[in-house]
């Protein structure tokens, strides 16, 4: 074969074979290669920690707490050391000084460690002493309607006589007190009945009360003045009386229930008791306050003070109660042994000093707007107490 038909050929075998090769499948693409995982975002670099805060500057000390100021008043009464009203005030001196932790401290003195009886009103009034006890009759002469608020003849015995305070006596009290220089008033005891006399002589007659130098006070006073009844009347302090009767100065007196009576020894130069006290079914013992030194008391000790009396009052009466039932077992000892003579006033002498008594009132009644006033808010009481008795009282 020539070299031109050899080069032919190889030039027609390799058109065949790129045609060949153009006919041929492709060839798979390749699986891309997976995307790098990203790197990971760089942990931030920490804050740098703040600055601690300054420690605060020390608060300055408190100063330290003052002491509350202590109030101190000084009281002056009608009872001698042994009384049973004196008692009472000592126990309610200390019941004011524990309930305010010794921020309040009265002194209750006795009649005659300051002054006498008869000078306390006064001086209460002017601010010698911060307050006053005493029972309103006793000063008649500066409060002439003052025995409707202590010891009316014939009138209320000791329960209604509080609640009547309480509704309305109080302030009425207080206007009869007002051309005074007193801030305030309570009661601190409404007594049982008084015994109605000790005497050396028999008194169970209208006729034996004629001339009978005779110790009482307020309306009784008046009432046995009467030319109805015709005695002689004498006005002394209960630190007065023993001696008084032993001296025979007197030849009856009234003063007190029979726990007092009995402290005071009367039954020892007496030979008669008589009750019961009629002149006296109660008596209010009132503390009355002078006014500057009312004002100046903390309201808190105000509260404190109000607090005391109201619970004093009627544990005194209740311990009260008790103690006249031994005296009167003593008295009925002594009657027993020949020693004393105990009487009970006859209805008709009884009847007879409520005639004279309820004359006294119509005077007073007439001559006095605000004696009247007083007078039948305490009749207006007394009917509404006995509708309660009416039907709420047993009947035994």
């Amino acid at each position: 074969m020539s070299s031109r038909k050899i080069v032919a050929l190889i030039t027609l075998l390799a058109i065949v074979g790129a045609m060949i090769g153009a006919c041929a499948a492709p060839a798979p693409t390749p699986a891309p290669a997976p995307a790098p995982a990203p790197a990971p975002a760089p942990a931030p670099a920490p804050s740098p920690a703040p600055a601690p805060a300054p420690a605060p500057s020390p608060a300055p000390a408190p100063a330290p707490a003052q002491p509350a100021e202590t109030v101190k008043w000084v009281a002056s009464t009608m009872h001698a050391e042994a009384e049973y009203g004196q008692e009472v005030l000592r126990k309610r001196d200390e019941m004011i000084k524990n309930v305010s932790n010794g921020r309040f401290i009265i002194e209750s003195h006795p009649d005659g460690a300051l002054m006498p009886m008869a000078e306390i009103f006064d001086a209460c009034n002017s601010g010698t002493i911060d307050a006053a006890d005493f029972t309103p009759h006793s000063f008649i002469g500066q409060i002439p309607p003052a025995p409707l608020f202590s010891a009316r003849p014939l009138g209320m015995i000791a329960q209604p006589m509080m609640i009547w305070l309480d509704k309305v006596g109080l302030d009425y009290f207080m206007q009869a007190v007002e051309p005074f220089n007193f801030g305030h008033a309570e009661y601190y005891l409404v007594s049982t009945p008084e015994d109605l006399c000790w005497s050396r002589v028999p008194l169970d007659t209208v006729e034996s009360w004629k001339g009978v130098k005779f110790r009482t006070k307020g309306f009784w006073a008046e009432t046995l003045q009467d030319p109805r009844i015709g005695a002689s009347v004498v006005t002394l302090a209960g630190s007065e009386l023993y001696n008084a009767l032993e001296r025979g100065i007197l030849d009856a007196t009234e003063y007190s229930t029979p726990v007092t009576d009995k402290q005071l020894g009367f039954y020892e130069i007496c030979d008669y008791l008589m009750n019961p006290g009629i002149h006296q079914p109660s008596t209010t013992q009132m503390e009355v306050i002078n006014d500057e030194s009312w004002a100046n008391l903390p309201d808190d000790l105000k509260e404190i003070y109000i607090a005391v009396m109201h619970a004093l009052a009627p544990q005194a009466f209740n311990d009260q109660v008790l103690k006249d039932i031994e005296a009167l077992k003593f008295f009925e000892e002594l009657e027993e042994s020949g020693e004393l003579t105990m009487l009970v006033i006859p209805k008709a002498l009884q009847e007879h000093f409520f005639v004279v008594a309820d004359d006294l009132y119509k005077k007073y009644r007439e001559e006095d707007p605000f004696f009247d006033e007083v007078y039948q808010s305490q009749l207006d009481f007394m009917a509404d107490f006995k509708l309660h008795q009416k039907y709420q009282i047993p009947q035994f």
